[in-house]
């Protein structure tokens, strides 16, 4: 099978490699989408993994084997990544390896991704798409469900007002999401045109530049006080400090994004003002069947942000691309239909 190997830093090239063997657990899948997620362009831009990994875990895909212990799924069942089987009341987010400005180290070396013609799959952590969701929107319910996870750990409440600084896919369906949550105005930040113009399309009520005016005295122009809750999902330099300005007192800020690089804050803005300052980390197992449903009763929008769909052998330059500063695209999915 075809499939985009990892050579060394900044450089993915496809090439052929060996079927997978199935297991007595396992799904083999015939790869319909998978998205490419901004921890793969972390992974690939900073060389943190290995030489020949395979990358991609935001896919969907169709069943054409499965092992002997397999009963729930059946040849051709259409199915996508899912948080696992533990209850959704009592399961713990799994922590990601330390890492440090100085060293951010080498992920572990796990089983290939899906950025390949077909991906072996536990069938303990996939789950059925629904026929109403079609293959290319489930390969997006994992940022879905990382949106979903954050604006449920936060104290916005119906009526109050946010602020999504960041309109990269998780900020755009963490803008849904608030909204859903009955937030009675979502403000939401962001330097590219592209992403702004998604941002309105998907229902921000007011968006805004910060490159060309002060975010934080805008925000406080339309709001006297500030936003109750500000989710950072951009991870720049500044804008750390922009979300704890912009929120009221005892206001609450939802660090969504991973800032690889030091950014700047400033302790009395947030001590004085008894700002809580939380941070939101992937899903719960519970929430990604909640992130299908969202989905499936057309409670969220996914097409206004897939800006490319590319074939497996457009990879590296869709990775350069979605790595430049001022491109246009939002989301890529690499697919194989």
């Amino acid at each position: 099978m075809r499939a985009a190997i990892f050579k060394e830093k900044g450089v993915l090239k496809v090439e052929d490699v060996p079927d997978p063997v199935v297991g007595a657990r396992d799904v083999l899948l015939r790869v319909t989408h998978c998205a490419i997620c901004g921890s793969d362009l972390h992974r690939y831009s900073f060389g943190m993994l290995r030489p020949g990994a395979i990358m991609g875990h935001e896919y969907s895909g169709i069943i054409v084997d499965k092992g002997a212990e397999v009963s729930e799924f059946k040849i051709g069942d259409r199915v996508v990544r899912s948080g696992g089987k533990s209850s959704p009341w009592k399961d713990v987010p799994w922590y990601p390896p330390r890492f440090s400005a100085r060293n951010r180290g080498l992920l572990p070396t796990e089983k290939p991704g899906a950025y390949a013609e077909y991906f072996l799959a536990d069938a303990d952590r996939v789950m059925e798409i629904p026929d109403s969701v079609s293959s290319l929107e489930a390969a997006l319910v994992e940022p879905l469900g990382i949106a979903l996870h954050a604006v449920r750990l936060s104290r916005l409440r119906l009526g109050e007002q946010a602020l999504i600084i960041g309109a990269g896919p998780i900020g755009l369906f963490a803008q849904q999401c608030a909204s859903l949550s009955g937030a009675s105005r979502v403000f939401a930040s962001e330097v590219n045109a592209a992403r702004r113009a998604a941002a309105l399309a998907l229902g921000a009520d007011v968006v805004l530049d910060p490159s060309r005016t002060n975010l934080v005295e805008e925000v406080l122009r339309h709001t006297t006080m500030g936003v109750d809750v500000a989710f950072e999902c951009a991870g720049a330099p500044s804008t750390f400090q922009e979300a704890i300005q912009a929120v009221r007192g005892a206001g609450q800020v939802l660090i969504v994004s991973l800032a690889w690089e030091p950014v700047y804050c400033l302790p009395v803005d947030w001590v004085a003002r008894e700002v809580e300052i939380k941070t939101s980390y992937g899903t719960l197992a519970g929430e990604w069947p909640m992130a299908m449903a969202l989905l499936e009763h057309r409670k969220v929008q996914v097409h206004p942000m897939i800006s490319k769909l590319i074939p497996l052998e457009d990879i590296q330059a869709a990775f350069q691309e979605l790595l430049r500063p001022n491109t246009d695209w939002i989301q890529a999915v690499v697919t194989f239909e």
